[in-house]
């Protein structure tokens, strides 16, 4: 008989919310340690207790930000490019392309997490081409009082408004209707011949093996309606999609892959995911 763990007898959702809550308070005893020391983050820092709302404590604010800037670029983004950041989070690609963009180019970010966008209009008083907007949709996992659906959420930009979409870990938390009107949204708000990056989670059948054999960091054995979920009691933690229907779903939008890396997250217990890079017709 395993010796008895107390942490492992709470329910998923407790533990989760507890790791949760330590990571803040481990990020504000950091805060005030750097404040006590004297040590000064570089400008457009958000406090660390903020950073575990978007990553995990290996992930530096700034790095992860140049590196997705830098794939970016890798992929099509231009210093006048008008760009749209899905799920913006405190702001790690904003700061990342304040040396980057410049008027014509623009950035707009939109986010459903208050704490979030109260820090990253720090960013729009230095750089007025950056903007953020709070939007009021629910999620069990990051507003769950709020009572906007995302299955029915109109972007609030006109059409063929961008350049470059970016979605970096927001399909990995999102039902199949809601992934299904945001991918229609972005369609109708990308400029023809313009491009997104979207992050998921793909299930194959030799995934399907590997994450159910233990070798990857999640294990989605949860099989709900049209996805693949890390917990049963709340899908929004970790979804996944099987490919043919992440295959099909960007093709009814006339979203044509022009590039595909795939993630390790089945085989190793890196999180990383599967990006696409999408265009337009």
């Amino acid at each position: 008989m395993s010796p008895f763990n107390p942490r492992r007898a709470l329910p998923p959702t407790l533990r989760r919310w507890g790791r949760t809550a330590y990571e803040v308070a481990r990020g504000s005893v950091l805060d005030a340690a750097d404040w006590a020391a004297g040590r000064r983050p570089p400008p457009l820092t958000p406090p660390r207790r903020l950073w575990r709302l978007v990553t995990n404590k290996s992930n530096d604010f700034h790095d992860s930000g140049a590196r997705l800037r830098e794939f970016l670029v890798a992929n099509g983004l231009r210093p006048d490019h008008h760009l749209l950041d899905v799920g913006c989070g405190i702001g790690r690609l904003a700061v990342a392309l304040t040396g980057y963009l410049s008027p014509p180019g623009a950035y707009d970010g939109f986010d459903i997490m208050p704490v979030a966008i109260r820090w990253c209009r720090r960013i729009t008083e230095r750089h007025p081409n950056f903007r953020f907007r709070l939007v009021d949709l629910k999620s069990d996992r990051y507003r769950p009082s709020a009572t906007g659906r995302a299955s029915a959420f109109v972007f609030p930009y006109p059409d063929a408004t961008f350049d470059f979409v970016v979605l970096t870990s927001v399909f990995t938390h999102m039902l199949p209707a809601d992934m299904g009107n945001y991918l229609s949204q972005i369609a109708r708000v990308l400029k023809p011949g313009g491009r997104c990056l979207i992050s998921y989670y793909v299930m194959t059948p030799e995934r399907r093996v590997a994450a159910g054999a233990g070798r990857g960091a999640f294990s989605f054995a949860h099989r709900g309606d049209g996805y693949w979920a890390e917990l049963a009691e709340l899908p929004e933690a970790a979804l996944a999609y099987d490919e043919p229907d992440v295959l099909a779903a960007l093709e009814a939008r006339k979203l044509k892959i022009v590039e595909y890396f795939p993630g390790e997250w089945a085989h190793t217990p890196q999180q990383s995911q599967d990006v696409f890079v999408v265009q337009k017709a």
